[in-house]
């Protein structure tokens, strides 16, 4: 059992290098994490035969061994992406800038390690929206964030931060804050409603190309300790 691999993007723009090349530390580009995980996958899908168990598992693996989230963060997107390539992009860049704020680092070559920099997981889900009078289904994102240092874990200053210091740095992050349409929510995260959350866009989709990529591989701080 595998994960489908990503789309891979060829940089046309310094400003596309840098953002390829500076990957947070910690994050899982590594052969050896990537084997960890498969090893992981196969073993759970021969014990269930069921890719649904496979993808519930890994996610209960990383709320029980690797970090407990504070914060669960609902991103949307102003350019309504349809494709996994698309939305990947975006929260590779959001969490560029996210993490950099957040730490204080002039670049994300700069952060530290996980847990010295807080945890973050990121999900893609999609939702019906009509558009010029047609139905598609754009990608919104779920981020599951860790506790931020003392004194700024406060769901005040993660909103503040996200939409008066990011937001102006993401240009593809949707800007609204009126009631019922804004582009950044932020609520403290409940293991009961938003531990397996995600769960529920991967079995409505499952019939669909990569189901499996609801899970954002690429830009999220995955651990395997078995």
């Amino acid at each position: 059992m595998d994960l489908k691999k990503s789309t891979k993007h060829i940089p046309k723009t310094p400003t596309e290098r840098s953002e390829v090349d500076s990957r947070p530390k910690g994050v899982n580009e590594s052969r050896h994490s990537r084997t960890l995980l498969n090893k992981r996958l196969h073993r759970i899908h021969q014990e269930t035969n069921s890719t649904g168990k496979v993808f519930e598992e890994v996610v209960r693996d990383q709320w029980e061994t690797n970090f407990q989230p504070n914060w669960f963060v609902t991103i949307h997107w102003n350019d309504l992406p349809i494709s996994y390539a698309q939305v990947e992009g975006h929260t590779r860049h959001l969490r560029n800038v996210l993490l950099t704020q957040l730490m204080g680092c002039r670049s994300p070559r700069d952060l530290p390690d996980p847990p010295g920099r807080p945890s973050a997981i990121f999900f893609h889900e999609r939702s019906p929206v009509i558009c010029r009078s047609r139905q598609i289904l754009p990608f919104h994102t779920h981020l599951h964030l860790g506790e931020l240092a003392s004194p700024l874990n406060h769901q005040w200053y993660l909103q503040y931060l996200l939409t008066q210091k990011v937001a102006p740095r993401v240009q593809k992050l949707l800007k609204t804050t009126t009631r019922g349409n804004k582009g950044v929510v932020v609520k403290p995260w409940i293991q009961d409603h938003h531990g397996f959350y995600n769960l529920k866009d991967y079995y409505r989709y499952k019939h669909h190309q990569d189901p499996d990529l609801v899970l954002d591989y690429q830009n999220s701080d995955l651990r395997f300790t078995k």
